[in-house]
């Protein structure tokens, strides 16, 4: 069947192109629809990405189907570009994520996590003024904001209890204040500053419980981000490799394709 190669390229690019219409509408629709910086930052690289599958799966879907030999050249080069890009970008955030943020246990046996002595440049990237509040954007939007999650559990017990709720990485960072300020666990995202507490970490100064503020400014909060994404990345490891199998396959599979138009060519 000389025509299967191409029958596979034209389906998946199909699906392909299917998926990248609503990433670029929804990305038009978050950078007109919303004032919030969160929204605008997500916006652009969505439709970017959404706008270029869209154009990459058109030349696949035209090339394949149509038998037009130029366009599957153009469509490989187009894929040999993804698949390299692919890979630097996995390696670039092994390495980035690799020490960025560590993890320590408190004497109450939680998780908390703080910046190393010489952080690397993904976390000088973060610790950036500017970078940080677009960062804070996202984890304070009212709509997704990170800390909701603990309300909605309604914690009003003490301060151990939270240890059974297993926080994220943010969420013990940017939702409670470090456990060496010694505060008065009051419920939910409430905590009452304790008058005998001589902590050192500047961490404390900055807690409030204002749900816009809490510690969201805290080096606490940066580190539980950055460590949230390196846990992220390892999870998804599996993925990028599965990832990276397929799309390599699918390009041999391709390069058939190429060969049965230039023959009907």
């Amino acid at each position: 069947m000389p025509q299967t190669s191409n029958n596979i390229v034209g389906f998946v690019n199909l699906l392909s192109f299917l998926i990248s219409i609503p990433m670029v509408i929804v990305g038009v629709s978050m950078s007109q629809g919303s004032a919030e910086e969160c929204y605008q930052v997500m916006a652009k690289p969505m439709i970017i990405i959404g706008g270029f599958f869209m154009f990459f799966s058109l030349v696949g879907i035209i090339g394949a189907c149509c038998n037009v030999t130029f366009l599957l050249i153009v469509y490989l080069i187009l894929m040999m570009f993804v698949i390299i890009v692919g890979i630097i970008f996995s390696m670039i955030t092994m390495i980035a994520t690799s020490k960025g943020a560590e993890e320590v246990k408190t004497r109450e046996g939680y998780k908390e996590y703080r910046l190393p002595d010489d952080p690397n440049w993904l976390a000088m990237a973060i610790l950036k003024e500017k970078s940080w509040e677009s960062i804070k954007s996202c984890l304070t939007v009212p709509e997704h904001n990170v800390c909701t999650d603990l309300k909605e559990r309604q914690i009003n017990s003490t301060d151990t209890e939270l240890d059974q709720n297993e926080l994220t990485p943010i969420q013990s960072g940017c939702c409670k204040p470090p456990s060496e300020c010694g505060f008065v666990y009051g419920g939910m995202t409430t905590w009452t500053k304790n008058n005998g507490g001589s902590s050192k970490n500047n961490d404390c100064n900055l807690w409030n419980n204002d749900n816009k503020t809490l510690c969201f400014e805290c080096q606490s909060c940066k580190a539980g981000v950055i460590y949230g994404v390196k846990d992220s990345r390892r999870k998804s490891s599996v993925v990028n490799i599965v990832f990276c199998i397929f799309i390599v396959v699918f390009y041999f599979i391709s390069i058939c394709a190429l060969g049965n138009s230039a023959k009907h060519g």
